[in-house]
């Protein structure tokens, strides 16, 4: 009898350890799906904060290129570098999504965005990229989103800087319609 009654008791007191670890290991459990519900939720608003900034550095890129064709054509000419990196800067978000999953995306993105543009324009774009300066190849050899950024800031500038060369060029030529003989 003493016998059963040890092995009841036995039986009680694992099953009191038991209720209270199960009731510990459902509070963990609470805490740690509170705790991915709140990763998830920071996950979504930071993704959305950088899809936020991809639109407005594409709405930037786009205004700038506009703002060098405008005056390109206030000056009566057109650029072909201009004509090459257009498809890159008029797809900037779609390739700044694309570059953000993952490394290696780069290339693959804008190749398919030269690509729809035109037939082999994407080969006109990476022989374009091979006659500029090394940084600029460096920054398009990264294959990574902070290479694309400082990709096309890289060649908005220096596209701005040879449109500001040209109309300086402009301005200290004389014009031989207004030059007056003595």
């Amino acid at each position: 009898m003493i016998f059963i009654l040890s092995l009841l008791l036995i039986f009680v007191l694992v099953s009191v350890y038991f209720f209270f670890r199960a009731e510990k290991l459902q509070q963990e459990l609470r805490l740690a799906k509170r705790d991915a519900n709140t990763a998830q939720k920071e996950n979504k608003s930071l993704v959305e904060v950088l899809l936020q900034v991809s639109t407005r550095y594409e709405e930037f890129s786009q205004h700038r290129l506009q703002t060098i064709k405008d005056k390109l054509a206030q000056l009566e000419e057109e650029d072909r570098q201009v004509l090459i990196i257009a498809p890159l800067i008029k797809n900037y978000s779609l390739i700044f999504r694309e570059s953000m999953k993952g490394k290696a995306q780069l290339k693959a993105i804008t190749q398919k965005c030269y690509e729809s543009q035109k037939k082999h324009s994407y080969k006109e774009f990476t022989t374009f990229i091979a006659g500029c300066e090394p940084h600029v190849k460096r920054m398009w050899s990264g294959n990574n989103l902070n290479g694309f950024i400082s990709l096309v800031e890289a060649l908005l500038y220096e596209q701005n800087n040879q449109l500001l060369d040209r109309i300086s060029e402009r301005s200290t030529t004389p014009d031989p319609g207004k030059v007056r003989s003595v």
